[in-house]
């Protein structure tokens, strides 16, 4: 399937083009270029023209031009294979839609987010690859295939296993779990895990603030809670409240010893939001720590506290994964968690 080639640059602008090729460093107004030895001037740009096209210039005779140019100067082939392989590199060919990019060379250093390195085989998943996700998190299917919607939700191939990531339209950090519901295996100096976060991953981004399409847009309201298997239970627990749910969008911390980074903050001012923590103490000061970041940032903030809650077999909720499998006496209290 071919795509316009200005649809190619939206999905991949230059500056994360460069990122993507691994040559980051390069990315600002004047740098060393990454196209000859001298590294004593600065004769490297990326900039934006009067069209706000993105365009690449070496002042010492390198060239310059476009997002295409510049896969073709890297790679030293062909016009017609760079824009096959601007192609690949967007993502756009296995229906993914690559990060929304929220560097620029003007973006102060001490904000700029990495990019994550996704699986060369990222895409959507099957009805059956929906199926295994819900069956594992023991949640409705319908929920799984609204996070995909959202972007929220890819499959691809981490460390040889076929898994499903949590992620969203920033692209700024993926955390990957096997399919099968198996941990990946030990590895040196470490212990097997049940899920694993891509290199680069930034554990400070909200996880599904930032949707396709700008789609974040349109909610007021944000479900936030701690670590992906929770993101899942958000999707689920909000469609199936239905028309309750309508408006609250479910995002989730990756660890609740981070800060909220200041980009992601953007996305959630303004809103209303409900921290959902785990039932423990690095949960509760995770939650207090949100609580401060967003109350300064202007949103409205309150909590939903799961202590009281219990599962269907009588334990107590831990955190709101085991809110999927609720007492039926503390059913209309859960309730309370949309309102």
């Amino acid at each position: 399937m071919q795509f316009d080639i200005h649809e190619l640059k939206r999905a991949l602008p230059l500056p994360a083009l460069i990122e993507q090729l691994g040559v980051s460093a390069h990315v600002e107004k004047s740098m060393f270029c990454p196209f000859h030895e001298n590294k004593l001037t600065k004769a490297f740009s990326v900039y934006r023209n009067t069209k706000g096209e993105w365009k690449w210039k070496c002042h010492a005779g390198c060239g310059g031009g476009d997002e295409v140019d510049f896969v073709e100067r890297f790679h030293g082939i062909s016009r017609k294979e760079a824009i096959e392989r601007f192609q690949q590199l967007s993502g756009l060919r296995n229906g993914y839609m690559p990060p929304i990019t929220t560097r620029t060379p003007e973006t102060p250093s001490n904000q700029r987010l990495p990019f994550v390195k996704m699986p060369d085989d990222v895409h959507n998943g099957s009805d059956k690859d929906l199926e295994a996700v819900a069956k594992i998190r023991r949640v409705s299917v319908e929920g799984v295939a609204m996070m995909q919607k959202h972007g929220v939700l890819l499959f691809g191939t981490v460390c040889g296993e076929r898994c499903w990531l949590i992620t969203d339209a920033s692209g700024q950090c993926v955390e990957a779990r096997r399919l099968d519901g198996r941990n990946f295996p030990a590895f040196p100096g470490g212990s097997e895990r049940k899920a694993h976060t891509l290199r680069g991953s930034s554990k400070g981004w909200p996880v599904g603030v930032m949707l396709r399409d700008r789609r974040h847009e349109a909610f007021s309201r944000i479900l936030l809670h701690e670590g992906s298997g929770d993101i899942v239970a958000g999707y689920h627990l909000i469609h199936a409240a239905g028309q309750q749910g309508f408006n609250w969008l479910p995002v989730a911390m990756l660890g609740a010893s981070t800060h909220i980074h200041p980009i992601a903050l953007q996305f959630m001012t303004g809103k209303s939001i409900r921290i959902v923590p785990h039932v423990d103490d690095s949960g509760g000061r995770g939650a207090k720590r949100w609580a401060q970041q967003l109350m300064g940032a202007g949103c409205d903030v309150t909590g939903f506290n799961l202590a009281c809650l219990r599962k269907s077999d009588g334990s107590k909720v831990k955190d709101l994964n085991d809110c999927t499998d609720i007492h039926s006496e503390d059913a209309m209290e859960l309730e309370g968690l949309l309102k």
